[in-house]
């Protein structure tokens, strides 16, 4: 007997989130039962096509109707954007936005607001209602950012399809849009920690507990660690400090990061005093803004080589905040974390050892230690994307 095929749409946007969706993915195309649409939000779209999965922005949520809503956001566009979003799919991420907004409270409102708020007051779950009721889907699947991703969820709830949010770190500003009553009923979390930390937050729906599926491939990471170190001149005998420099001036939660000038002076000052150490310097592959002639006893990671195996050859880390921090921990590495404020909680976790400044820097590197991993408590890593792909088809079966 023919069975129907089952429909799952994908949504959500670049960064970290598109690196969790891309292994599920990838298992599920493996099934010659399902049916999958991929939405790529910004720079999510590019990430899912080098990925080698076919992926639709937001001008595949446009009507034939929206011309006026086209010719609307042309007045308004920014005068650049990301290299991995296109003009056609800017253009179209503002007239939805601007036609949801005006739909809902007219134009001239939708304007106003717009000019007051820019582009995060748009939360178009109108479109998104058409967009599910025109393709039917059994699941819909985001990560766990707001606005598009939120504004697919709610739609999802209003039409009474199941949906899964599939969430990669802690959860700790995404917790007041999750817990309130709006969103799916679903959602895997990294660790059996998050779990705690939603219950508490009052999350009344289910929690799987999975890992991140981005993570998974810190299980073979190790392996290029003397080709690397090789590639760098960095001798096997140097202790290495991984610096991730950040991408922004301020953190997540509005703290002034540390001059990058100020940390290169110290790391040199550091290896210089104690050469037993070494260095590398980890941009962001899109903010390169350290000056190579700065670093003499050190190196600049290639943008190249990926942040995996840049943490295969180091011995410890140093960040204010960052992802990179917990990636480190989950492969025994020592952390030390500037100020960071408890954002993420790495520190109460223990995850690291976080210091008020510059001056309490030399002691924690001098004596860092592997991470405790206990209270996190973080499954077997290596087993993330085949333990959501799990959940997902256990919903729709």
């Amino acid at each position: 007997m023919h069975t129907a095929k089952k429909n799952i749409v994908f949504g959500c946007y670049g960064g970290g989130h598109v690196q969790s969706l891309i292994p599920v993915i990838k298992y599920l195309q493996k099934k010659t039962d399902l049916s999958i649409i991929v939405i790529g939000f910004t720079t999510a779209r590019k990430a899912f096509e080098r990925a080698g999965i076919k992926a639709y922005g937001y001008d595949y949520l446009l009507n034939n109707d929206d011309g006026e809503w086209l010719n609307l956001a042309k007045k308004y566009l920014p005068e650049t954007t990301h290299p991995d979003v296109s003009e056609n799919e800017t253009l179209a991420y503002y007239s939805i936005g601007l036609k949801d907004l005006s739909l809902k409270y007219g134009q001239d409102e939708a304007i106003k607001m717009f000019k007051s708020e820019g582009r995060k007051i748009f939360f178009p779950v109108q479109t998104f209602i058409q967009f599910l009721k025109r393709n039917s889907p059994d699941i819909v699947v985001t990560s766990t950012s707001p606005r598009s991703e939120l504004a697919l969820q709610y739609a999802a709830r209003a039409l009474n399809i199941k949906s899964l949010a599939v969430s990669d770190l802690f959860l700790q500003k995404e917790s007041e849009y999750i817990c309130n009553g709006n969103y799916s009923e679903n959602i895997t979390v990294m660790a059996e920690y998050v779990a705690q930390f939603l219950r508490v937050k009052g999350y009344k729906g289910k929690i799987y507990v999975t890992g991140n599926p981005a993570f998974d491939i810190l299980n073979a990471s190790n392996l290029h660690r003397p080709l690397l170190r090789e590639q760098l001149e960095i001798p096997e005998n140097k202790k290495v400090i991984l610096w991730v420099c950040p991408s922004a001036s301020v953190s997540m939660i509005g703290k002034p990061f540390v001059k990058p000038e100020i940390i290169i002076s110290f790391l040199e000052n550091f290896c210089s005093k104690y050469h037993e150490y070494s260095y590398i310097v980890r941009q962001h592959p899109n903010h390169s803004i350290i000056d190579a002639k700065q670093v003499k006893n050190g190196v600049l990671c290639p943008s190249s080589v990926s942040i995996e195996d840049c943490l295969s050859a180091v011995d410890l880390v140093l960040l204010e905040t960052s992802t990179v921090g917990l990636q480190a921990a989950l492969t025994g590495l020592p952390v030390v974390t500037i100020n960071a404020g408890n954002y993420p909680p790495y520190a109460e976790l223990g995850i690291s050892v976080d210091v008020s400044g510059i001056s309490e820097l030399t002691d924690a590197l001098l004596e860092a230690r592997k991470p405790r991993l206990d209270k996190l408590s973080y499954p077997e890593l290596g087993k993330a994307a085949e333990q959501v792909k799990d959940v997902i088809l256990d919903i729709i079966s």
